[in-house]
This record gives C-alpha cells, structure tokens and sequence, in this order.
C-alpha cells in the first residue's frame, strides 16, 4: 500500500491543480462574459440610434423627379423616381409615403421599404414602384456614405469588374440609323438598340404591317453598316399584336438580332407564349413591370430569355436584387432597362455590378446626348463597358441648388392612332 502513495499523491494534486485552475478560469471569464455583453449591447445600442431620418422631400427639376432624404448626422441620400408618363402619380405617392420615414432609422432599408408599401391598404402599379424605387436608392446612398463605401460593396461586392452596356440609335430614315450605329460602333459600343417607325411616330401613326416593313428595312441597313460583330436589339415598345411580332421575328431572323424587345403589350404576360412558340430569336420584357409580382408569370412560364427591371420604375435596388434572384432560379439573365440620368444611371450600374445573372445595361449616355449639370458623373466607358463608380454611396454628385432653379417640364403626350383613328399603342 505505502509503495503507491507517491503515486496517488501526485493523482491526488493533479485533481486539484485541475480543479483549482477551472475555477480560476470560471472567476476570471465571468467579468469577461459579463463585460462582452455589456460592449455588445452598448454597441447595439449605438447602432440603434445612429442616425434618423429628419427630412424627405421630393424635387421636381427638368424632366426629372428626384428623392431627396436627410439625416440627423448630417447626411443626405438622393434618388431618381422619375416617371416621364407618369410624373405627377410618382410625385404625389412619394408625399404619401414620406410620413412613413421620418424618425426612422435609414439604415434599415428593408424594412422601410416593406413599410412603403404594405402600410398602404392600396398599392401596386407604376407609381408605386417609381416612388418605392426613388426611396430605396436615396438610403442605399444614405448606408454607403455612411459607411465610406459605394453601394455594390453592400450589396455583396463586385460579381463583375465592369458591365457591359449597349446604345441606341434613331432617325426617321434606315440611313440615317445606319450611319447612328456605324457611330457608336466606331466608339467601341458591342450592342445597339433600334425600334424604327419615327417617321410614323411624327403622324401620330402605327399599323402593323408598315411597322415590320420599316422594321426589317431598318434592321437590315443597321447590320449592313455594323457587320456581325456587334449586337443589335430589335425595340417594339410593346406595339404588335402578337400574330404581327410572329411575322416581325419570322422576317428578322436572316439578320441575326440579339434580341427582340418587347413585341406586344404587357397586361396580359400569357399571350407572350403565342410568340414564343412560333419565335426562335430571343425575346425580352419587363421594362413595365414595377415589382417582383408582376415579374413572377413572365418568370415562372420562361416567356422571355431576358428580363429588363428599371431600377427607377421596379422598386429600386433593392427590388431588382430580388428580381434578379426569382430569374436566376429559372436560368434567366437580366437586361436592365435604363433611360435614366447620371442619378439613375449610377443606381443601375451598383445593381448590376453585385448581379451575377446580368448581361449588359442600357446606356443612354453614350448616345451623345447626355446631360450632367444637376447631376454628375455618368460611369467611365471603356471598350463599350462600365466601370464600377467609386465613390462612397452611389457615387455621384448631386448639385441640389442648380436642381431646385429649374422648372419642371412634363414631356409631351404621345398619341398613336391606326390608319382607322383608333388608339395603338405607343
């Protein structure tokens, strides 16, 4: 027995080293624990209270309708809820729905945009959409500056380090397109889009089979003047009937289009499949749809290959980040619809820098047309693509004096009549 006492000795003080030093460690981790809890909340709470939103006014300069929201740190975010055919709507929802913010915490941006919408028993529709979508740009712009970041480090960071972008081309002769597109083509812009029928639009006139017939004559001198390299987008602005946008696509397939845009109405999403079972070109849609809803048939059934939210008309960016992941599922890509300013065009830009399934964006600026007095600057163009805007929120500068100077203009009314007097659409 006495041979095994050292033995059991040193078990025996091992045991309360052991014990000694698990509770040493206990006393010493509960102020630690106790101390993280009260950093974590004291850190919460600053996040809390960090900012509120003090002020939410809308601004109506030009042709354009802009978002203004500011904070009690002394930051402001702006928004682009412009709505040419719409303007007093979106205008008249954003002071509905400015009473919702103020006292909130912009930073949660979700839940105020959850807030726009469904705290009104009525919703929906376009001017729902432009005003939410106006909103959601200025408090991303608000969290990017306040973080000292551009909005697409939010949003996930960069899925692509430049997005590729395509122009536009009119003229009121196929010659005059062509020698549009040998200009953009010239500057390295690989897409261009066309819708032909200007001359008809200046008679106030559409008839199906004069509009595919100037159609086709358009498409082919385009092509003639660019060759093959660069891709042409063939715009109907929803004008056909869908046995008409049938015989148009029938006709442009010799030409090659990249795509064909909106070749009916958009009410009534089922009658796409008419042209899609009769079409093999690619078809595109959704510049008119305003939220993740009414993207949903056009989605689910695969009418289209291609899916174009505006981030001004859909619900903002935070909508089209949703839209983009509904289309992904069903193995869509995104074509974002664009003829907005700098303001609306950097909101673009962010959104499809974080989107993995986008293909390209439309580019007004690069027409030779664009305007960056109130609002600058447009994004960087490089080998016909854009690159990521910088700065911190959306990167661009927004010169509210210069803004508030200019009257607003309300774009003129366009009508379109059938050869008969009744009402086409536009």
């Amino acid at each position: 027995m006495a041979a095994h006492e050292p033995e059991m000795n040193r078990r025996s003080l091992i045991k309360q080293f052991a014990a000694a030093g698990i509770l040493s460690m206990a006393a010493d981790s509960a102020p630690a624990a106790s101390s993280a809890g009260t950093r974590a909340a004291s850190a919460s709470e600053r996040r809390r209270s960090r900012m509120k939103i003090t002020a939410a006014e809308s601004i109506m300069s030009g042709s354009d309708v802009f978002v203004r929201i500011e904070t009690d740190a002394g930051i402001v975010g702006y928004g682009d809820a412009t709505n040419h055919f719409l303007p007093y709507s979106a205008e008249g929802t954003l002071k509905d729905l400015f009473p919702l913010l103020l006292g909130e915490d912009p930073e949660r941006i979700e839940y105020l945009w959850q807030s726009c919408l469904r705290r009104r028993f009525m919703r929906g529709g376009p001017a729902t959409g432009t005003a939410i979508a106006g909103i959601d740009q200025a408090l991303w712009d608000i969290k990017g500056k306040a973080y000292g970041v551009p909005v697409y480090q939010l949003l996930g960071g960069l899925a692509r380090t430049r997005v590729r972008l395509y122009g536009a081309v009119s003229g009121n002769t196929a010659a005059e397109a062509a020698r549009q597109a040998k200009e953009r083509a010239a500057k390295g812009i690989t897409a261009i889009r066309f819708r032909a029928f200007h001359s008809y639009d200046a008679q106030e006139l559409h008839d199906h089979r004069l509009a595919v017939e100037q159609q086709i004559e358009y498409l082919a001198a385009i092509r003639e003047a660019v060759g093959e390299k660069v891709d042409l987008i063939l715009e109907c602005h929803g004008r056909y009937d869908p046995e008409w946008a049938v015989e148009l696509t029938r006709r442009a397939e010799s030409y090659r289009p990249f795509l064909i845009e909106d070749p009916i109405r958009h009410e009534n999403p089922q009658a796409m499949a008419q042209v899609r079972a009769k079409s093999y070109l690619p078809l595109a849609t959704g510049e008119r749809y305003h939220s993740k809803w009414e993207f949903r048939e056009t989605i689910a059934n695969r009418y289209v290959d291609y899916v174009r939210p505006d981030v001004c008309h859909c619900g903002g960016i935070s909508e089209m980040k949703k839209i983009a992941a509904f289309a992904e599922v069903y193995e869509l890509n995104l074509i974002p619809h664009n003829n907005a300013g700098p303001l609306g065009t950097a909101a673009t830009l962010h959104a499809a820098l974080a989107i993995p399934n986008l293909i390209m964006i439309e580019a007004p600026w690069v027409n030779g047309d664009a305007k960056t007095d109130v609002v600058s600057p447009y994004p960087t163009v490089v080998n016909g693509y854009a690159l990521p805007l910088e700065g911190p929120g959306l990167g661009v500068e927004f010169d509210e004096a210069l803004a508030k100077t200019r009257p607003y203009k309300r774009p003129p009314l366009q009508k379109v009549n059938a050869l008969d007097g009744s009402v086409r659409d536009f």
